[in-house]
């Protein structure tokens, strides 16, 4: 395995750090490697197998709905995360409907693009091709997508079943994060978290993950391998945060940062890549996207894991860190200054809606920043006033950590109220990302608010309780219309107000179990929701009651919002982290 054996004509694409053997032997002096690499490999399609591609997993829709599929995908995904050269995978697609079929005309460039050039394996080709169907047909209004969205996505399982652990490629990195980011809009959580995994891995073993011997490459080929490089760092982030596991990939800044230059201008002539003066780039959300999958990162880091903290010094780095980001924003897209007239035609609407992605994550991420403050503070409200001390006076606390505390809560309230509001004006002005994208973060929302009241009935008075209403109300109104038009969504209000009502009953039950009483008699058993057998609310019994933190365990048995649960839990309702899952990439 370490052992492994030297290629002097083979291409820089493969990483071998310091400590191998590999890294060793080529320590030994050797003639020039650039006057022995060799040409591109021609393009190998085995004909001997041509009658594979008579399988279903090759099988094309009717030109009209590939088309609008494909369109759905470009416009609706590529924009926030081009990980291919949409120029050369469309010249691509557009083979498969002539007589010669894929992979049509050599376009004659150099090196290695992925999808879409002229190394790409026809199996992967095809894999990412039902990956964009497929999340193509989630953002279609058909009637029955779910069905024909399935169909696509069983299609792609399959070719992903290709010999990716003996090497891998570029193309198949692409294929991994384009099956990774349809996995965000299903209910598996574990086939994300393992198709992301598996394209970080082979993105480091391609050195994806280091800009050594990009001289040696054409100008779209850096661009491209750097794009996938921090698909796979942004992927990850979000995956990890979305399930509270700690990331794999580490921040670092040995890539450069793709440039906002737009796929018809990164041509394989050029040795530089420049966006015409004048033209406003959709790839401009591209660069300030990665600064914040940087930031989130670290809040990972600093704050999740290895363990939960809410050190004061960390919280006030980190928000300065996305206050930052804020104030360097490109003019282009800022939320807080429109420029409507750069915000006109088609071009415009893509700035519209990628200010406002770029907007709702930006307050997500503040809400995960302080959302550990925010738990202790409402944990704290919800004990039993028997268990804080006769003495104590409520919940408000006067030393230097319980007003801090207690600020950061009210600040992760006002940002939930924010990224509410935020995600309702995006969606009346039809300038919104993907649905399962504004599922996780009004969940959030959901999730915020419920907690917040359950610290107001507990006594605490830091929290507006209009701010309160309207942020319920927001999240109500995008999920009753999430729910019409995505059947895996329906219900989910259901859920939050049946979890807002059973803490509300919880609490009642736990005001009532906290009033000693004369006498004793048995009590009935009581659910999570503070109702015994017979649906009914019990009533106090005379006699010493034992306090019982009712609103804590319902909030451990039914909603795992602790700080290293990215995502909620329905265990304790019946439902499993697949029926939750739809989460967050835009």
């Amino acid at each position: 395995m370490g052992a492994t054996t030297l290629t002097l004509d083979r291409q820089e694409d493969e990483f071998f750090g310091q400590s191998s053997v590999h890294s060793l032997l080529r320590e030994v002096p050797h003639p020039d490697r650039r006057s022995h690499r060799l040409a591109a490999p021609p393009r190998n399609r085995d004909r001997s197998s041509a009658t594979s591609l008579l399988t279903p997993e090759f099988a094309l829709p009717p030109r009209q709905v590939a088309d609008k599929f494909l369109d759905l995908y470009f416009d609706n995904v590529h924009i926030f995360y081009p990980w291919t050269h949409s120029t050369y995978f469309k010249k691509r697609y557009e083979s498969l409907w002539t007589p010669g079929g894929y992979p049509g005309a050599e376009t004659g460039q150099t090196g290695d693009i992925g999808l879409g050039g002229d190394r790409c394996p026809e199996t992967t080709f095809f894999c990412a091709l039902n990956a964009m169907f497929a999340l193509g047909c989630e953002l279609s209004d058909l009637p029955e997508k779910e069905s024909a969205s399935a169909m696509f996505s069983s299609r792609m399982r399959s070719l992903l079943q290709m010999d990716v652990l003996d090497k891998g490629d570029l193309s198949h990195v692409q294929a991994l994060l384009l099956a990774g980011d349809y996995a965000h809009s299903s209910e598996h959580p574990i086939r994300c978290y393992n198709t992301v995994g598996l394209a970080c891995r082979i993105a480091v073993g391609l050195g994806l993950h280091t800009d050594k011997h990009a001289d040696r490459r054409t100008a779209m080929e850096n661009e491209v391998r750097r794009r996938v490089w921090y698909g796979c760092l942004h992927l990850e982030m979000a995956v990890c945060m979305t399930l509270g596991r700690p990331p794999v990939l580490q921040v670092t800044e040995g890539v450069c940062v793709p440039a906002a230059v737009d796929d018809e201008f990164i041509c394989p002539d050029n040795t530089s890549c420049l966006q015409p003066e004048g033209t406003v780039s959709q790839n401009l959300f591209v660069v300030e996207n990665i600064r914040l999958a940087k930031i989130l990162g670290k809040i990972l880091s600093s704050i999740y894991w290895p363990s939960p903290s809410s050190d004061f010094s960390a919280l006030v780095r980190l928000d300065g860190l996305l206050e930052d980001f804020k104030g360097s924003l490109v003019n282009d897209l800022r939320w807080w200054d429109v420029d409507t007239a750069k915000q006109q035609g088609a071009r415009g609407q893509i700035l519209r809606r990628q200010t406002n992605v770029l907007h709702a994550r930006f307050l997500h991420l503040r809400i995960l920043l302080y959302r550990p403050s925010f738990s202790s503070f409402c944990a704290a409200a919800r004990r039993p006033r028997t268990r804080r001390g006769v003495d104590e006076a409520g919940i408000e606390g006067n030393t230097l950590q319980d007003v801090f505390q207690a600020q950061c809560a009210t600040t992760c309230v006002q940002v939930a109220y924010e990224l509410s509001a935020a995600l309702r004006a995006a969606w009346e002005r039809e300038a919104t990302g993907a649905w399962w994208f504004r599922f996780f973060y009004l969940m959030t929302c959901g999730g915020i608010i419920i907690l917040a009241e359950c610290a107001q009935a507990g006594g605490s008075t830091h929290f507006n309780q209009q701010q309160l209403d309207a942020t319920w109300d927001n999240t109500a109104v995008l999920l009753r219309d999430i729910g019409r038009e995505n059947a895996r969504a329906r219900g989910y209000l259901d859920h939050l107000q049946l979890l807002k009502d059973q803490a509300r009953s919880a609490h009642f039950s736990m005001r009532n179990s906290a009033v000693p009483s004369r006498s004793s008699s048995p009590r009935a058993p009581v659910s999570p929701a503070g109702e015994n057998s017979d649906g009914n609310v019990p009533q106090v019994t005379e006699g010493p009651a034992e306090p019982v933190d009712f609103m804590a365990s319902l909030f451990h048995d039914n909603w795992d919002w602790s700080i290293d649960g990215g995502m909620p839990t329905y265990g304790g309702l019946g439902f499993g982290d697949e029926f939750i899952f739809p989460l967050p990439l835009a």
